[in-house]
Parts: C-alpha cells; structure tokens; sequence
C-alpha cells in the first residue's frame, strides 16, 4: 500500500507491505513543489502543473501501479466545523442543513467546495463536518488514477490521528506559532478549536465546547472532568512541553513502531512523517470518511475498529500437525418405533393443544368476554391520567421538561414575531440549547433586549456597498426552564391539527417514526410553512396549545434580497 501526505510546499510519499499484519516500510519520498499550492487551491490547471507533476516525480521512485493510494490531506486546506444532532431529525434533513450552511457562505462559483460529515456512534452527539475544495479532490484523483494506482482513501491528516482507533478518547494538537489548534473526540462528539498560553497559563481562543470542558478534557485546570489522551505530531521545544506538563501529552516520533526494510536515506519533514507512520499503522483509512466517495454522512463506530484489531492479532492459519489415531466405533441408535412414535405425535398434540387454549382464555378476557365468568358486565381497565401540575411540583422528568422547553421557545417565537420582520431575516434557529440568528437593518434591533437573554456571541457588519444596512448576528444560550405555570389548558393533538388546516394556506406535514421514552409515545412531525402570514399564525397556534403537543424546535430560512421566508417547525405529539 502506498500513503501519500500533501501539505502546502511538499508532498511525501512512502510504501510498506502488511505481511503478517505487521507494517513493513519500504521507501519514502519527499518531493518540494515549485510554488506552494494555497494559494493555487481552487484553480484546477495551475493546481495540477504544480501538484500533478509532483505526484508524477514521485511514482518514478514509488511507482502507483496496481497499489492502493491512502492520502492525508493538510488540516489548513479544509474548514472544520461540527452540527449538534436532535432526536427528531433524519440524516436527510442534516445534510440539508449542512448543504444550507455551505450555500450561505456565499463563496465564488470557482470555490466550490466537496462537504464530508462524520457522526462517532453509538451516542451520535454531533456530526463532524470538514469542506475540502473540489479542484483538489478532483486533482489528486485523476493524477492518482492515471498513474495506475487505485484511490482507496482521502481525508484530513488530523483524522488519521485521531480516528486511528488507538484509543476511543483522543485528542491531536498542531503548533501554530505561539498558538495551539486541537481537534479532539470524546463521548462520540467531535470537537475543536484553538489553545494559547499566557505566561504558561492556558486560554480558550475559541472551542466548540465550553473553555472548562476543554481545558478539563486536556488536564489543563484542575477538574472532576476525564481528561482524554493528546498526540502531538510536531515537535515541540521545551518551552511548550512544560506547558503540556500535566497533560497525558504523546509525543509522537516517526516510523516508530513500524520496520524498515533498509535506512531511509533521504530526510523528511517531522509532521508529515509522522502522520505517514499513522497511515501505516492505524485504521482510518478503513473506518473515517473517504473524500474519494461520494458526499454523505458516514458512521464511525470504535468497536469495529477495536474487533478488526483482534481479528488482526490472531495466529495465521495453518495445517495442524497431528499423530493417526485408529477410528473409533460408534454404535448406532436403535430406530424409534411404531409405538414411541405415537406417544409422540400424542405429546405433541396435547402441547399444541394446551397452547391455542391458553392463548384462546386470554382472547376472550381481552374483549371483556371471559371465559369462566358468568358475570356479563364489560370491565374497562384504564391508567389514571398523569397531572402534569402535580410532577412538575417535584422533580423535572424527561416529559416535563420537554413540555418547559416547548413553552419557553413558544414565548421565544412570539416575542420575535411580535417586534421584528421576519423578511428581515437571513436565517433564525431556536432548540432547546440554543438560539442563533442573522437580521438586517438599518439599525440596531435589540435583539438582546427583545427575547430578555445575555448574548454568547455578537457582531455586526456593513452589508454589501450599502452602507446604511448591517448584517445583526446573534447567539444566545437557552433560557433556563420555569416550572410555575399551570400545564392543563390548550389545544391537543387533533384540535392543533384542525387549525393549521383550517387556517394555514402553505404548508407541508412530514411524519417521523414514533419513538418510546419514559413510558410514552412521542410522534414527531416537522411543519414546513411559507410566507410571513402563514408562519406567524402557525406560531400563535403553537403558542396556545397544550401539554400533549410539545414545541422542539424552529427554523427560518430566507434571503433578504429575495424575501420568501420558508419556516421549519418541529413537533412531537405526546400520547398521554
């Protein structure tokens, strides 16, 4: 098998056998391009004289023909970025939404960029997403393919680490400077960012996860919070190990733990040696996602990767070396006969018999005409209704506080309605752990003030060459959950159902498999609603409706160039 890692200014290359399960390296290559490729990325033809002919260089060396290719692309080429999942969502509507999200980034058509999610099963927390630019993609392969290899994998260098299957819990950093960039995995979610140090203490720059998970996960801060393993492909001098001091820090050196069937005579860079070694020796070139296939969501489950590893580790086969022993004999049964035969058939009959009688006495009873009963009267049996008053006077449970959050983005909704234009939106996102949104006006709207929330994050910007309108961004944390509310009044499923019929003109219902937690029965629909109307008259009957129909989640998309506002609203009817 060959591995190949391309990075801004060189590319290497190196090719080992796996007689026996046991990486054996042949030759490595490292081959400089005649200009760095970063700023060529997305421009096909100079990208393939510079990129392509150094992929031809080094097959003369290493030639591709009839092997397999494995490729570690650069992290800095590729844009990283993580998708929180909800229950009610089916993996369509994700890459929707993942799709929606690169689409409003609004770049020029020659950048078009490829989009690769991951999701870490079993607990499918989050979806790791990465862009890799098309032209690239497209270079590598045919250049790979003309050479006579055969593309078997592509992905990110930072993904041959950590989803080697070394451990389940692991976390990578790459030396930027005075700066630190992670990527992690822990608990199947996916996470990253970008670390600093002041005078040897460590500061979040920026993290998917909170500054004290992540600080906790690298043992960076004393904390209750597991810290997680960190592999560090670069060198890094002292100064910066004393930083990682308290950290579980592995140093990775490169080669190690793979033979070598001659001296690598010619030098290679630390990094990409390093995640060569990683291309030998782990399994994420048959487990993480393959920018070689097609765009889609794939799985990543440990446990196959862990089993493959024993299989892996199993003696090889061979032909057992035994003495002749002499055959014993053994002696045949009797044939049964004709009498055993019938007590047999009789036994049976009786078993079957006895069987379609108990199941018969249990029929009756459940159509509340029992059997061995002379009374006539019908027994209707029934659960005592759950007061969803009296449980939210104890301890919140799984179904109150679904019903909380439904009710606090109901007030959310309706205080936006109420006081901002939703042609004015770009997009607005409410779940229950979070709101974001993107709103343009002339002047400040007062979000904050609005939905009565501190800001998590804020920024404004012109919009375009007019500068009397701005660009409003906003993210708020969710509010917490109030319990002092009477729950008993409003509409139920089949009057929630009668309305939006009767009142609503555009609209779509998409129903979702049922689902069973804490002994009830959830039915999860999502609402698609067009037009400024149409939305704010869903989201009034939403406001006044009941316990049994629980509000989980919203979101509007629309240009405000081109207003056509198109709102998702996703429900779950609670059968109580």
């Amino acid at each position: 098998m060959i591995g190949i890692v391309i990075s801004d200014t060189f590319l290497i290359t190196g090719v080992w056998s796996d007689a026996d399960n046991d990486p054996t390296l042949h030759n490595v290559k490292q081959i400089d391009y005649t200009e760095p490729i970063n700023d060529i990325i997305h421009k096909e033809g100079e990208l393939s004289s510079v990129l392509g002919i150094a992929l031809r260089r080094v097959s003369e060396a290493i030639p591709y023909s009839g092997q397999d290719i494995a490729v570690a692309i650069s992290d800095e080429f590729l844009y990283h970025d993580s998708v929180e999942t909800e229950i009610d969502l089916a993996r369509e509507d994700y890459w929707d939404y993942v799709s929606w999200i690169e689409k409003k980034k609004n770049r020029p058509p020659y950048q078009k960029m490829s989009i690769f999610g991951q999701i870490y099963l079993p607990d499918e927390i989050n979806i790791h997403t990465v862009s890799c630019p098309t032209t690239l993609i497209r270079t590598i392969k045919l250049s790979v393919a003309e050479l006579g290899g055969n593309p078997y994998w592509m992905g990110p260098s930072s993904s041959v680490v950590i989803d080697a299957g070394y451990v389940s819990d692991a976390g990578m950093v790459i030396k930027k400077k005075n700066q630190y960039r992670f990527y992690m995995v822990k608990n199947c979610r996916f996470d990253h960012g970008i670390i600093a140090f002041t005078s040897g203490q460590p500061k979040i720059i920026s993290s998917t996860e909170s500054d004290e998970y992540t600080l906790g996960s690298f043992k960076l801060i004393q904390s209750d919070i597991d810290d997680i393993p960190i592999y560090s492909p670069d060198k890094l001098g002292r100064q910066a190990l004393s930083c990682w001091e308290r950290s579980d820090l592995r140093k990775m050196d490169p080669f190690e733990d793979v033979k070598l069937s001659s001296n690598i005579s010619d030098s290679t860079n630390h990094y990409e040696s390093n995640i060569l070694t990683s291309l030998a020796l782990g399994a994420s070139s048959r487990h993480s996602f393959n920018f070689f296939d097609e765009e889609k969501i794939s799985d990543f489950l440990f446990t196959e990767v862990f089993s493959e590893d024993k299989d892996i580790e199993r003696e090889p086969f061979s032909l057992p070396q035994t003495p002749i022993t002499k055959e014993k004999r053994v002696r045949k049964s009797d044939p049964i006969t004709g009498g055993e035969m019938v007590w047999l058939l009789f036994a049976l009959i009786v078993i079957m018999g006895l069987f379609f009688a108990m199941n018969y006495i249990k029929f009756r009873e459940s159509i509340n005409k029992p059997l061995f009963s002379g009374d006539d009267n019908y027994v209707i049996k029934k659960i005592d209704p759950v007061n969803l008053n009296e449980r939210a006077q104890g301890t919140v449970d799984y179904d109150i506080n679904m019903h909380l959050q439904s009710r606090e983005i109901s007030s959310v909704i309706s205080k936006l309605f109420n006081s901002t234009e939703l042609k004015m939106y770009n997009n607005l996102t409410i779940t229950g752990t979070f709101i974001s949104l993107e709103y343009m006006s002339g002047l400040n709207p007062d979000i904050e003030h609005i939905v009565g929330l501190e800001t998590t994050s804020y920024s404004v910007e012109s919009a375009g060459s007019d500068s009397t309108m701005f660009l409003w961004y906003y993210s708020f944390d969710f509010p917490e959950l109030n319990k002092t509310e009477g729950m008993t009044s409003g509409f139920g499923k089949d009057e929630f159902l009668t309305m939006i019929d009767t009142t609503v003109n555009d609209y779509t219902l998409k129903f979702f498999d049922q689902f069973y937690k804490t002994n009830r029965i959830y039915e999860p629909v999502l609402i698609w609603v067009r037009g400024v109307e149409d939305i704010k008259t869903t989201g009034n009957i939403l406001t006044h409706s009941g316990p049994t129909v629980l509000f989980r989640k919203f979101v509007l998309f629309n240009e405000v160039d081109k207003p056509d506002p198109r709102a998702g609203f996703y429900v779950s009817f609670l059968d109580i």
